[in-house]
């Protein structure tokens, strides 16, 4: 069900969130092609050959990105309902599920920051495989969980929703 005219700066406010969204998942991809050995490695790969320097920095590389690319996923999905929010659709299945979405990117990001990428960067770097863990990452995950919770609860309320409109 849209929502009214009163709710103008509701609107303004999702159209300017959806393409703040835009403009970070294009910084966190032009980012990563800046530092993450990209243009090196494509380079390689299509001249003289790949040395193995030069796959062991591209996958170093891609091993630091990987959860700014969760992250960004999380940015992508959140980007999605502030542009159904800004179309007039809040209480929707689809913003349900995608706030289920944001909040399982930022846990997923989350876990490969302190799992995988220190363990293909000390790989690489030491030979042996380490975890690590920053509390900033646990923090994040938990936030996921609690988003990807909220995601359901949004998704039942949408429900009972649908179900007293059906009543009235």
């Amino acid at each position: 069900m849209p929502y009214d005219a009163s709710d103008k700066s509701l609107r303004r406010q999702a159209i300017f969130l959806q393409a703040a969204t835009t403009i970070i998942v294009v910084g966190t991809v032009l980012n990563y092609l800046r530092t993450g050995e990209v243009i090196p490695f494509v380079f390689a790969l299509f001249g003289s050959g790949l040395t193995e320097v030069e796959i062991d920095g591209f996958l170093k590389g891609l091993a630091v990105a990987l959860p700014s690319f969760c992250y960004a996923g999380a940015v992508l999905a959140a980007g999605g309902i502030f542009g159904r929010v800004a179309a007039g659709e809040i209480f929707s299945a689809r913003n349900s599920a995608s706030l289920g979405a944001v909040g399982a990117w930022l846990s997923v990001g989350a876990l490969v920051a302190m799992l995988v990428t220190p363990a293909v960067v000390d790989w690489f770097d030491l030979g042996a495989l380490r975890f690590r863990t920053q509390p900033t990452d646990m923090l994040i995950a938990v936030i996921g969980g609690l988003i990807q919770m909220l995601g359901l609860v949004h998704s039942r309320a949408t429900a009972l929703r649908s179900e007293l409109d059906e009543i009235i």
